[in-house]
């Protein structure tokens, strides 16, 4: 094929034409038809790169809308939120508070806790759920999700008491918004459940003229959340300056772990200036005795030292000035509050007894840690609210002896080894627990002063031949014939602890035939009002002949007064 020639139309010119019948490239430029179909292509490309995208951003949407996932989140009037994408399904939902679980249970989206939880802390949840088998290939066989909820605090009040007009009610009022209420009142516990949070809280006592008292209250900012504990809310009728004093004016001191307080309507500074409120206290150790403290504007807190206020010690509180105090239902004006401690533990008072052998039985504690060996505090403490344990005896106690024991009672062989160690410490030898016998004791048992004379008991019997047996730590140590009182002034059976000693001294009375008697007589030891057991010269010794004593030979006597201690118990028995 070759070329042609195509007549332009024009004289002289002729244009060149390829065999195709294609323009040359001048004619390429310049043709209409030519440019409308380079246009059209590019905008084919143009519409079909936007299809194409749209097309695959329609398929991502569709992918993250259908991707399976749970959406957890922390949330307030209920504890979390929960929903699902993508079809999964829930496998399981756990909560943990501090390592401990906490079950819950689904109300529509929400997530609450069957059991208010403690304030404070920290509410982990973590839910488990399964994908859909048709994109579990791609998106594994479970999704998991975590949150952590904290608890809050419990929120605290915004005013330490509360103050109303007579016929009022007694308004709480908080630093934060709160949904739950707990108080008390006459040792019923009761709940409020707000409808909606709120910092002031109405209760329902109504204040009469002159009336006081006090409420234990605590709150929380959500239903779900358990109210902290409780503090004490003392309320007034408005009027002069009344305090409120814990424990109440004219009880005991319960023990030294509740503190003697004193709520006043007024703040502390208003009331008494700088001035604070004087204890005037025997005291039983060196030290000080306690401080004052101040916990709000409202309040003094007197913390004893320790092992400053024991058993049945005496308390005087000079206030710096008259006050109106609340009791038995009626304001008393005074400036002078006294107490007096209980008394403590008589088994207590045992188990120190048996640590230091003035007891025949040994006390084990149920735990090393309860011993008795502990700070002068903590004994306290423990004569109040002993430790557990166990005695036992020493060595095979003679049954008359075994039968005088009972633990946790009062009774002669405890009474006879609280004579024996006061004598021992010092003492005067009363028999009976008293303030000052305990902490004597404690530092006794801190020390390990133990029992120097050992545990002694005279056995008297009045069965002819009339004799006696002395037991020194379980042992016989002497055994002679005695004389008793004759019928007219027999020696009385029981037992009796030995409360008073002589060396020697002339014993004056009267005889039955009314004449009257000045003996000489050695080795006295008293044990029941006249009655002694003492050397006294007789032709013979083993029935009776005395006037209620126990006589002995004088050599015997002496013998036997080396075990006849204070506190020694003496038996008389037929």
């Amino acid at each position: 094929m070759g070329l042609g020639f195509r007549d332009t139309g024009r004289p002289g010119q002729v244009t060149l034409q390829s065999p195709l019948g294609a323009a040359t490239p001048d004619e390429q430029a310049s043709s209409p038809d030519g440019d409308e179909k380079r246009h059209g292509w590019r905008r084919w490309l143009l519409w079909s790169a936007a299809g194409g995208l749209l097309v695959a951003g329609g398929i991502v949407a569709l992918v993250v809308l259908m991707w399976p996932r749970i959406v957890l989140k922390a949330g307030q009037s209920e504890l979390a939120s929960l929903s699902e994408r993508g079809g999964v399904q829930i496998a399981s939902i756990r909560a943990t508070d501090g390592g401990h679980a906490v079950a819950l249970v689904e109300h529509g989206s929400n997530l609450a806790p069957v059991s208010p939880v403690p304030p404070g802390g920290t509410v982990v949840v973590n839910v488990v759920a399964r994908t859909p088998r048709w994109i579990s290939w791609l998106a594994g066989n479970e999704v998991r999700a975590t949150v952590s909820v904290p608890v809050p605090t419990s929120p605290a009040l915004a005013s330490p008491v509360a103050t109303a007009r007579p016929g009022n009610r007694v308004v709480a009022r908080f630093v934060t918004s709160v949904r739950l209420v707990d108080w008390s009142a006459g040792g019923a516990n009761h709940q409020l459940d707000l409808p909606t949070p709120s910092r002031s809280v109405q209760l329902p006592i109504v204040l009469a003229t002159d009336s006081t008292g006090i409420t234990e209250i605590s709150a929380s900012r959500y239903t779900w959340e358990a109210p902290g504990s409780p503090v004490a809310l003392p309320y007034f009728a408005s009027r002069g300056l009344v305090a409120i004093v814990t424990p109440t004016v004219g009880t005991t001191v319960l023990s030294p772990q509740a503190p003697l307080r004193i709520f006043l309507s007024r703040p502390v500074a208003a009331a008494f200036g700088q001035r604070l409120p004087s204890l005037d206290v025997a005291k039983l150790h060196t030290g000080p005795s306690g401080h004052w403290v101040q916990p709000n504007p409202y309040t003094l807190e007197f913390e004893p030292a320790a092992g400053s206020l024991w058993p049945g010690q005496q308390l005087k509180i000079a206030l710096p000035g008259p006050v109106e105090i609340a009791s038995g239902g009626k304001l008393i004006q005074t400036s002078t509050i006294t107490y007096t401690m209980p008394r403590g533990s008589q088994t207590r008072l045992q188990q120190l007894l048996g640590a230091l052998d003035y007891l025949p039985l040994n006390w084990t504690p149920s735990s090393p840690a309860q011993g008795t060996v502990v700070s002068l505090g903590e004994q306290v403490a423990l004569a109040y609210s002993p430790p557990a344990g166990n005695f036992s005896w020493r060595w095979a106690a003679p049954a008359r002896l075994a039968a005088l024991w009972s633990p946790g009672v009062d009774n002669v062989m405890t009474q006879g080894a609280v004579r024996a160690f006061e004598n021992a410490a010092g003492l005067d030898p009363v028999g009976q627990a008293n303030p000052l016998l305990w902490p004597y004791l404690a530092n006794a048992v801190n020390a390990g002063k133990v029992n120097p004379y050992g545990y002694n008991w005279a056995d008297v019997s009045k069965a002819l031949p009339e004799h006696i047996v002395l037991y020194h730590n379980g042992a016989v140590a002497l055994q002679a014939l005695v004389n008793t009182g004759i019928p007219l002034d027999p020696t009385v059976d029981g037992t009796y602890p030995v409360y008073l000693r002589y060396r020697s001294q002339t014993m004056r009375g009267t005889n039955p035939n009314g004449t009257h008697y000045a003996d000489f007589v050695r080795w006295v030891s008293y044990f029941n009002g006249g009655n002694a057991v003492h050397g006294f010269v007789r032709a013979s010794y083993g029935f009776p002949q005395s006037l209620g004593c126990v006589e002995l030979p004088f050599a015997t006597a002496q013998l036997a007064w080396a075990y006849l201690h204070i506190g020694t118990l003496v038996t008389v028995h037929s």
